[in-house]
């Protein structure tokens, strides 16, 4: 049978033996230990904020049949909190102390916001595409092949090139 050193190993790898559940998305995952820091530093306000981002990723989770990227929640929710603000600012009379209290919001959430230094250069994203092409056989994507390497590109690059700049590479790549 199994070691007890390979059991506590496995353990240890892979969190549970039994567990079927992904590991969380990585913004989630910051937002939870930065939630523990807040809550330690006794800071009401930023618990707050990151306790809403949390309960909209997993509200979206749930609503929808297939996961929104966490990422997309966190862009939406800050363009909410901006679109407050500015809604505060231009009512009669400007409510500013409202106003300031969301752009505060949104700052504490631009900071889980990742940089775009991850981001795939199209020369790097192409030659992703050419591999893949190279690997499948193909030489210029039609019909379902389409989908299919732009999903094959897509799990291979993981959420370091948008979608629409994937589909316009594997569209527009012809090997020779």
């Amino acid at each position: 049978m199994y070691s007890l050193r390979a059991l506590q190993l496995a353990l240890r790898l892979t969190g549970r033996l039994y567990s079927t559940t992904p590991p969380p998305h990585p913004l989630v995952a910051s937002l939870r230990a930065s939630l523990k820091q807040s809550m330690l530093a006794r800071t009401p306000d930023r618990t707050a904020v990151i306790k809403s981002i949390l309960a909209d990723i997993q509200t979206a989770a749930h609503a929808a049949s297939t996961a929104p990227s966490p990422l997309k929640t966190l862009a939406s929710a800050i363009t909410k909190r901006l679109d407050a603000a500015q809604t505060f600012r231009s009512s009669t009379p400007p409510r500013t102390d409202l106003a300031e209290q969301y752009e505060r919001e949104a700052e504490v959430l631009r900071e889980f916001v990742p940089s775009k230094g991850a981001q795939l250069s199209r020369e790097e994203l192409d030659k992703v595409v050419k591999e893949l092409f190279e690997e499948n056989e193909i030489k210029k994507a039609v019909g379902k092949d389409v989908g299919r390497i732009i999903s094959l590109v897509k799990e291979r690059v993981g959420e370091r090139a948008e979608s629409k700049d994937v589909a316009e590479a594997v569209r527009t790549m012809e090997l020779p």
